[in-house]
């Protein structure tokens, strides 16, 4: 796929689009045909976008000791081991939560309990936290997190992406794109891509492909 008609295609959508009193995200709808996305071709991927997301989003923390009181340097979203064990009676606070951030992290050795009591939750949502060693860069781990998109797919043969927001560059946002597509294509082959289109939050979709 080309580049600048990719760009092309994203200015066209972002001049469509309605301004808005916030800023709209730009998001891509990517079509597939001849696919079992239950099966042979599910998706759950983490894709990293060269240029970033745009905008900044909510990472939680589950760890004790040093990692919880580091953790506590980059997100708002820290919890120890009590802390799993109160939510886990308190499921609609961790709905709550699991609704307001995009990615978890784990203190390794608390994996088996959050599995125990909180993946009734974070399960069904795509959102078991990523296990972290005890001697892993946090900083550099959430940086990575917080430009990342999770590509996952359901019934229906369509997955709809993220890939910046309505103020950055076109070329910027083609250049997302093209590392969602990639990294789709590794997992499903070009020719079973249908369509895509591109968006902004409320505005009209325009077709890329």
């Amino acid at each position: 796929m080309d580049l600048e008609k990719i760009a092309e295609k994203i200015k066209e959508a972002k001049a469509k689009a309605k301004k808005r009193n916030f800023t709209q995200s730009v998001e891509a709808s990517i079509n597939f045909r001849n696919v079992n996305m239950q099966t042979t071709d599910k998706l759950d991927l983490q894709v990293l976008l060269p240029k970033g997301r745009g905008k900044d989003i909510e990472i939680g923390v589950f760890a004790e000791g040093e990692m919880n009181l580091n953790a506590k340097k980059f997100t708002k979203y820290v919890f120890n081991r009590a802390d799993i064990e109160r939510l886990a009676k308190n499921r609609r606070e961790m709905r709550k939560i699991a609704n307001k951030c995009y990615f978890f992290l784990a203190q390794a050795d608390l994996m088996p309990i959050i599995g125990r009591n909180l993946g009734v939750v974070l399960g069904p949502r795509g959102k078991m936290p990523i296990p972290v060693p005890p001697t892993a860069d946090l900083s550099q781990l959430v940086s990575r997190l917080k430009n990342t998109v999770r590509i996952r797919s359901k019934k229906n043969p369509t997955v709809n992406v993220p890939i910046g927001t309505e103020n950055m560059d076109e070329k910027d946002l083609a250049e997302n794109l093209m590392a969602v597509i990639d990294a789709i294509e590794k997992k499903i082959p070009m020719e079973k891509i249908e369509s895509i289109y591109v968006k902004t939050t409320m505005g009209p979709a325009v077709k890329v492909m």
